[in-house]
């Protein structure tokens, strides 16, 4: 039997893809449902009775979500894998073309198992900020291959930064073309990153598994609002193919700060629908098009 509060995650940055990482650094999660899969085929084989033949694994599949609070700084290097670019003057652009990859250990430590995947590519990232809660980070990962181990190969491991998470309350303007709008009060926002990756499969390798390629970069995501006279101009916009711009930032109780810049989305939206007891809202479904998001960081500046 294994305690829940028994469970682990670590992760490394590797050399190359599938080569397994030296150095470990925690990674504080709420939920991690990273796991192999064996895809298997029906053998069709007809022998001397009617009973089937069984099925056959004829490869093996790594996949899974981590689910995180987020928090300044405790993401950064995942971050990167993301966005397939490394942060430049704290600013980190989606869109690139620079590979990271990762090794990621789940350890269960009062049954001493320990799964390791390596070649782990980040194929989505999710950044929700609800209407009252803690603002939540997921990760959709995909590996190359999976190893049990009795005892960690992750011999030190770095903790974690103590950071606070950010919260709904987190929130500064939201800027909508460059401005806040009169009426547009927005209570929740989401935002996934695609990079649309696909597995390479070859005979000659373990797992049939060469490499994981991606290939177009998707930007969607979704954002509630109150029915107003400016949310109602914008709703005609879908009509008009017209884009907008969208710029949010979060900062914690330290003072460090994220903005998200979305230069152009395209957007749609339903009209509102609802009683007479009811606040009018509407959400607006978005695409990122043509310009590349942007995530920058603004690390509270210490006194003297």
């Amino acid at each position: 039997m294994s305690s829940g509060a028994k469970q682990t995650s670590a992760y490394g940055v590797e050399s190359a893809p599938g080569v397994i990482a030296t150095t470990w650094k925690t990674l504080p999660f709420t939920t991690n449902s990273l796991d192999a899969a064996a895809q298997t085929t029906e053998s069709q084989t007809i022998k001397d009775s009617r009973i089937a033949a069984g099925t056959l694994v004829t490869g093996v599949e790594v996949t899974g979500d981590v689910e995180t609070e987020f928090a300044y700084d405790i993401q950064d290097s995942l971050l990167e894998g993301v966005a397939f670019n490394q942060w430049v003057n704290n600013v980190l652009t989606f869109g690139g073309d620079t590979r990271k990859t990762f090794s990621i250990i789940r350890g269960f430590k009062d049954i001493e198992n320990y799964q390791v995947f390596t070649g782990c590519h980040i194929n989505q990232w999710t950044l929700s900020i609800p209407d009252g809660g803690i603002v939540t980070s997921k990760f959709s990962i995909m590996g190359m291959k999976r190893t049990a181990y009795m005892v960690s190969p992750a011999t030190t491991v770095t903790p974690a930064e103590d950071a606070t998470q950010f919260t709904s309350l987190s929130t500064g303007d939201i800027l909508i073309d460059g401005e806040v709008k009169a009426g547009m009060c927005i209570t929740q926002l989401d935002l996934t990153i695609d990079n649309s990756m696909q597995m390479q499969k070859c005979l000659n390798y373990e797992n049939n598994i060469s490499a994981i390629l991606e290939t177009i970069m998707k930007g969607t995501g979704t954002f509630t609002v109150a029915w107003s006279k400016n949310t109602a101009e914008f709703y005609e916009k879908q009509f008009l193919n017209e884009s907008i711009s969208l710029q949010y930032s979060i900062k914690d109780s330290d003072g460090n700060k994220y903005t998200l810049k979305l230069p152009n989305l395209k957007i749609t939206a339903p009209l509102p629908s609802g009683s007479m007891g009811d606040i009018l809202n509407t959400q607006f479904t978005f695409t990122v098009a043509d310009q590349a998001p942007t995530l920058t960081r603004v690390p509270v500046v210490a006194g003297p």
